[in-house]
């Protein structure tokens, strides 16, 4: 099985290939690609790519977020529509599931922008603890939890120290999916970004006519 997996939550845009038979995987195709939250184009060109070089897929994958609002958006819409036009099955996982932290346990932060953080802790490929808001005060307590936990993070965040830079990596996200049903079926709806609050939307100061 093939398996073509992106995910476009934090700063740097992911895209693999990964062909899985039985226990073995081997990767085909990686492209981690630096991106701006409103410019979501190496995506796209990480998704030709891997098309190019290994043709179609037997599956699609998609990571759920938290993380960027146009970001999470872009790359949720492309699986979509590649999963249907190819009447394939399309899989989605919560993006800090895929992040490189050890199997004995992290913690996946993260800035919710508006004041807020984001946490989540992962063991094993599974959450100990879905991600949540909390505020940037309340952090250090609530890390308590799992004290021995290495803090991985896409970005700098304010009060937390021996911070791990890091990012989803769409080839654990196919691996992932090749232990999993399908979230969704081509006749189904459109998985959800995981969004744990309203995007924020800036209303103009005038009415426009």
């Amino acid at each position: 099985m093939k398996i073509l997996a992106i995910d476009s939550s934090s700063p740097v845009a992911s895209v693999a290939f990964v062909s899985i038979q039985g226990n073995v995987s081997e990767m085909l195709f990686r492209s981690d690609v630096a991106h701006k939250r409103s410019d979501s184009s190496a995506l796209f060109e990480g998704l030709q790519s891997a098309v190019a070089l290994y043709g179609l897929p037997d599956a699609l994958c998609v990571g759920l977020g938290p993380g960027s609002y146009n970001g999470l958006r872009a790359g949720i819409a492309a699986a979509r529509a590649f999963a249907t036009a190819l009447d394939i099955p399309l899989f989605s996982f919560a993006s800090p599931l895929a992040l490189p932290g050890p199997d004995e346990g992290f913690w996946a932060v993260g800035d919710a922008r508006g004041g807020h953080y984001w946490m989540a802790a992962v063991q094993g490929g599974v959450f100990l603890q879905e991600p949540k808001l909390v505020a940037p005060s309340d952090i250090l307590q609530e890390l308590q939890s799992h004290p021995d936990f290495p803090l991985l993070s896409s970005s700098p965040l304010a009060g937390l120290e021996h911070l791990i830079q890091a990012t989803p990596d769409a080839g654990r996200l196919a691996k992932l999916a090749k232990k999993a049903d399908p979230c969704s079926s081509v006749d189904s709806i459109t998985p959800k970004p995981l969004y744990l609050k309203p995007p924020h939307i800036t209303t103009p100061r005038t009415a426009t006519v």
